[in-house]
């Protein structure tokens, strides 16, 4: 039965198409309205995170690219027309992701229902910017941004605090920024991330009340903090940890290959991951590759952890308790 709102009930109506907003069921039967939109087409991949839509395909030539693509959202719009949905044009993009020594082709156009899509270098992913080069650095100056403004609040406020209430602004203000998407966009140069590592030792010497330029390594292990790297090893870490042991979905209980699926020969290599070539630097930062060989750096014991809980809180322990 209806909940009524001040003893009255709002009067029944019928639902032609869609489904009704701001009710508790809302979201579901959204989610079923448009459960089969990947099932238009078999050449695109689709990810669906409630209406926010994006569509993938690769190609190595861009002209077959473009009218595989173009065919394939034709039958996109038949979907919205048949589901009686409106596409905002204004809002839907196109990304061409590439090596950056790959020249940009000069005329390349998408259409939906014979309106060109918008091309764009960057886009905001479920919260990351995703550029064309999967470089992050539009990413990275997003949260440094945020982190220099933030620190400012924390230092102008951090004489009138105690050291465990500085700590609690640094897990609200500084540690969501720099832990979210980590492993994606942190798999990078060490000069693109040169910026965040500084700006995270600056809010550690606030927390601690030291002067400017002091050392922080040993900040880090008293207040039991990861350093950005260390975020970024542990993000790895359960990803290959939750593999290993089928916790992701089943697209991801082979990714990694085992030592033990090379050979049979009983050795401390078979418990091992074989890490992915990389001929690109690209490819180097990839979870693919990187995954395996920081997994082989993991003491077995913790690799051997019952759960994900005790697995990440032992190799966190490890990473404090052994860096220099």
């Amino acid at each position: 039965m209806p909940t009524p709102s001040n003893d009255v009930l709002s009067e029944g109506r019928k639902i032609l198409y869609g489904v009704p907003q701001g009710s508790n069921l809302g979201p579901l039967l959204f989610l079923l309205f448009i459960n089969d939109l990947a099932n238009v087409s078999k050449n695109l991949y689709f990810i669906l995170f409630a209406d926010d839509t994006n569509i993938f395909f690769a190609h190595h030539s861009w002209e077959t690219l473009q009218q595989i693509v173009n065919n394939e959202l034709i039958l996109v719009n038949k979907w919205f027309l048949a589901n009686r949905l409106t596409l905002n044009i204004d809002k839907t993009n196109i990304i061409l992701f590439r090596s950056h020594r790959k020249p940009s082709p000069r005329e390349f156009a998408l259409e939906m229902a014979g309106t060109p899509l918008l091309r764009v270098e960057s886009a905001r992913f479920l919260g990351v910017t995703v550029d064309s080069h999967l470089s992050w650095r539009e990413h990275i100056n997003f949260i440094a941004k945020k982190l220099a403004k933030n620190i400012g609040i924390l230092y102008r406020v951090s004489h009138l605090l105690p050291e465990a209430a500085r700590l609690n602004l640094y897990n609200s203000l500084i540690l969501p920024y720099l832990t979210y998407c980590n492993m994606i966009w942190a798999s990078n140069y060490d000069s693109r991330i040169s910026k965040l590592i500084i700006l995270q030792k600056k809010a550690i010497r606030v927390i601690a009340g030291v002067p400017k330029g002091s050392h922080t390594h040993h900040i880090f292990k008293k207040l039991n903090l990861l350093n950005l790297k260390q975020v970024r090893a542990v993000q790895i870490g359960e990803f290959v940890y939750k593999s290993q042991n089928n916790i992701l979905p089943s697209l991801f209980h082979s990714y990694f290959i085992a030592g033990s699926q090379i050979h049979s020969h009983d050795t401390r290599n078979a418990t091992s991951l074989r890490a992915t070539y990389a001929r690109t630097n690209s490819r180097v930062f990839s979870i693919k590759f990187y995954g395996p060989k920081l997994w082989n750096t993991i003491p077995l014991d913790i690799r051997l952890a019952p759960n994900i809980y005790l697995f990440k809180l032992r190799f966190k322990a490890y990473l404090i308790t052994s860096s220099d």
